[in-house]
């Protein structure tokens, strides 16, 4: 087989092919593919599930559905799940959508997103299209150019786009680019109209490639995919998005926290990658900060001279600021290289805090007191008139009461309250005028105030936006009840309220990661978790007995960071477990603080390769990891060519020969796969002189093929029907035969090896290198490998 990775036969074609790659280091400047998100079930969609969908992207992506016709209520939305691009298991959407040739798109794995006018449209919303179409915009977060070379920017991504256009119907896609906030410029525009220039046809299973002329001068852009002027057609899918770019070596990079970072705590650290001319040098790096980017800008606000590529921004900080940064770095010719401006906002000194149930001493029965929680009649800041979405004392309620829940014990600083505003108000006065705000730890023993306070009165206008704002003290507090004293009114014995906010520090452990109700989490997880704002230490609570880890009796480590390995907990494949987390401070008065208890799944395989990381530039390139006969050349990533391991093995499709079916195109095998991958490992095989065709990786560090409770290793292969020779792996260079019919090599579908680990007398503890070959002489074909997984039971 021809290989352009022989430094021998193809070189020219591998310097010609390869050559920027190779002459520069390719940075990935973002990766989505969406399969972090947490999904949801159906909400409208006729085909029900329970982890199917959501509207909610990545962070810092803005998924914008103000062009959606009746968007904000479900009854005038269209089907809810496709009003703004929605993310969805692609099979389950298939399926829902009854498939309509969205099945075409196998380059779309596990989540993708959507833009489907076409299933929106089978809902009720404002018409007609024609005046007011469909349209949705998906952004991504700022990404940082601040060490992409001018020019280098390049973007990938999988598309499925199936086009109508008719009198009314006028289907269109584009994709933009906005530098450092600027207006946006259009990369592409894609029309359904057959006879415009820039008509797409269906084409509903490619790959997107695009150059980006990024201005030397942009220290970031945000991609905006667009699908407008649509209704009843058809839609727009990505997946599987990679922007990268040629890295400047001089400029420090890969900031964190990222830029544009939003809630990012005042005990941070800020850390960066230093350009490659720093070493040797000292001071390396000078660090700026500060709240006004003109200080940044103009280089006053140097805030450190140091070597460390970290600087603890601890007592530099202040609550909801918007700070921001840059580093410059030291090297050989100029002194200092001006690093890019990037900027985080830091977290609010409070947070809302949920209520998690209310009572009241009566109700009316139009009027019970969860309105007071549910934000009825609110918008933004503002309450309306509307008298059903606010409570009220039944009549002749002599004692009245109001009291809130919070689910724990909370540390609370601020009740903000809306004061009863019907429009007949101002003539009856509901609205509570004398009370006494208390407060209690278990709903048995109060903290009563001194004196009364006084809420004010409500206008009875829809112009109502100005709450009062109650200091609470910071006060320790599972319960508050407003004690009524008197209304405004004075004449009738009922009370009324609107609403109630609560704000309170952060001092119980919050957004967990994973995220609760995750699935297919590794055995061997690190979590994590965003820190209470007083904890010195944490406990974790870690069991599959949910009512052990509420109890605090389940095991449990103690951690000095925000962050836990769990594989001393001895987690299972295919199971379920509940954790929480404990924030402790013996020098506080409350030492410490509970935490919820979340819950995540473990998967049911674990993978030793999938193959889905694989691509083809280095250092992700096949043949780079399972080395075979052709090796490859030295790079900036490999200072020193592997000349081959001396067999007949090639790894990957030849894209480098014009004489190739596959030349220009993927190392990887993208049509052929396991269903639910996005690509396969094409194994080429030539056995001559005696000597077997064999690819070869080396784990480091070493795998534990225990972990789980793994009992099987799982291979999964695909034949072809000229294939000869014998089926072979080593594990720590046990070999194994295929024990299974010599006719499986030349069938052509989807196989699976499962070899029990029983069998492999080696430590498998210590699982260092693995190879896959066939045997025979003379042995020639190609084999398709896809997933190697672990598991408790035969695949």
């Amino acid at each position: 087989m021809n290989k352009a990775n022989s430094v021998f036969i193809l070189v020219a074609l591998v310097l010609v092919w390869y050559s920027p790659a190779q002459a520069q280091s390719t940075i990935v400047l973002l990766a989505e593919d969406f399969e972090s998100l947490p999904l949801g079930p159906n909400v409208e969609e006729g085909l029900a599930g329970e982890a199917v969908w959501t509207n909610i992207p990545s962070p810092g992506w803005i998924n914008d559905a103000s062009g959606v016709p009746g968007v904000g209520d479900p009854a005038t939305d269209g089907v809810t799940e496709w009003a703004g691009w929605g993310f969805a298991n692609k099979d389950w959407w298939v399926q829902a959508a009854e498939d309509q040739n969205r099945s075409q798109f196998t380059l779309g794995q596990g989540t993708v997103a959507i833009a489907d006018p076409d299933e929106w449209d089978d809902a009720a919303h404002p018409g007609p299209i024609a005046s007011d179409p469909y349209d949705v915009w998906l952004s991504t977060p700022p990404i940082d150019l601040s060490v992409s070379k001018a020019g280098t920017v390049q973007i990938q991504f999988d598309s499925s786009w199936r086009p109508e256009f008719d009198d009314s119907y006028h289907q269109s896609a584009n994709l933009t680019v906005s530098f450092d906030g600027a207006e946006p410029v259009e990369l592409f525009r894609w029309l359904s109209d057959s006879g415009s220039p820039n008509f797409k046809a269906d084409a509903t299973n490619e790959t997107i490639f695009l150059d980006v002329d990024n201005p030397a001068t942009a220290s970031s852009m945000v991609l905006t995919f667009g699908l407008f002027d649509a209704g009843n057609d058809w839609w727009w899918a990505i997946d599987n998005i990679v922007v990268s770019a040629e890295q400047r070596a001089d400029r420090a990079y890969n900031p964190a926290p990222r830029s544009g970072t939003d809630e990012l705590s005042v005990k941070t650290v800020l850390s960066w990658t230093p350009g490659q001319y720093v070493a040797g040098l000292s001071p390396q790096h000078r660090v700026l900060l500060s709240d006004d980017p003109e200080a940044v800008a103009d280089g006053s606000a140097v805030v450190s001279t140091q070597d460390a590529n970290s600087l603890d921004a601890a007592g530099l900080l202040e609550y909801s600021t918007t700070y921001y940064w840059r580093v410059d770095e030291a090297n050989q010719v100029s002194a200092w290289d001006q690093g890019s401006v990037w900027q985080f906002t830091t977290e609010p000194y409070t947070i809302p805090i949920a209520v998690d149930n209310v009572t009241a001493s009566s109700s009316a029965p139009l009027n019970p007191p969860d309105m007071t929680i549910n934000g009825s009649g609110m918008n933004g800041l503002t309450h309306s008139t509307a008298s059903e979405a606010m409570w009220l004392s039944g009549p002749a309620d002599f004692s009245p009461w109001l009291m809130v829940e919070f689910d724990q014990t909370q540390k609370l600083d601020q009740m903000w309250v809306w004061n009863s505003n019907s429009a007949s108000e101002g003539f009856i006065g509901w609205g509570i005028k004398g009370v006494n705000v208390e407060t209690s730890l278990d709903g048995v023993d109060w903290t009563v105030p001194a004196e009364a306070m006084q809420f004010d009165r409500a206008p009875g206008l829809s112009t109502y936006n100005t709450p009062q704002v109650v200091e609470l003290g910071l006060v320790h507090a599972r319960f508050v009840r407003l004690s009524i004293q008197s209304n405004w009114g004075g004449i009738l014995p009922q009370y009324g309220l609107s609403e109630v906010q609560f704000y309170g520090l952060p001092v119980h452990a919050r957004e967990p990661k994973p995220a609760s109700g995750a699935v297919d989490v590794r055995p061997d997880v690190t979590v994590s978790w965003r820190a209470g704002r007083e904890a010195d230490q944490h406990t974790i609570y870690v069991s599959a007995d949910q009512n052990a880890v509420a109890e605090g009796l389940a095991p449990s480590a103690s951690s000095m960071t925000n962050l836990l390995d769990l594989t001393e907990f001895g987690l299972d494949l295919g199971g379920t477990y509940y954790w929480r987390v404990d924030e402790v401070n013996e020098a506080e008065a409350m030492t410490v603080w509970t935490g919820p208890v979340w819950s995540f799944s473990t998967g049911e395989t674990l993978a030793v390769d999938d193959f889905e990381s694989y691509g083809n530039l280095s250092p992700d390139r096949p043949f780079q990891t399972w080395v075979d006969g052709f090796g490859y050349s030295a790079d900036e990533f490999f200072p020193v060519a592997y000349p081959g391991n001396g067999t007949g093995a090639g790894i990957g499709h030849d894209i480098w020969s014009p004489s190739s079916p596959y030349f220009n195109g993927q190392l990887m095998e993208k049509s052929i796969t396991l269903p639910g991958s996005r690509q396969s490992l094409p194994f080429y095989y030539t056995n001559t002189g005696g000597t077997a065709s064999q690819t070869e990786r080396t784990f480091t560090p070493a795998q534990d093929w225990t972990l789980g409770g793994a009992k099987i290793l799982s291979i999964a292969f695909y034949g072809q029907a000229d294939n000869t020779g014998t089926l072979y792996v080593k594990i720590n260079d046990i070999k194994l035969t295929y024990p299974g019919d010599a006719g499986d090599l030349v069938n052509e579908a989807w196989q699976i090896w499962n070899i029990d680990l029983a069998t492999v007398n080696t430590n498998l503890q210590n699982i260092t290198t693995m190879a896959i070959g066939v045997d025979g002489g003379g042995a020639s074909g190609l084999i398709l490998i896809d997933d190697i997984r672990l598991s408790q039971v035969a695949q």
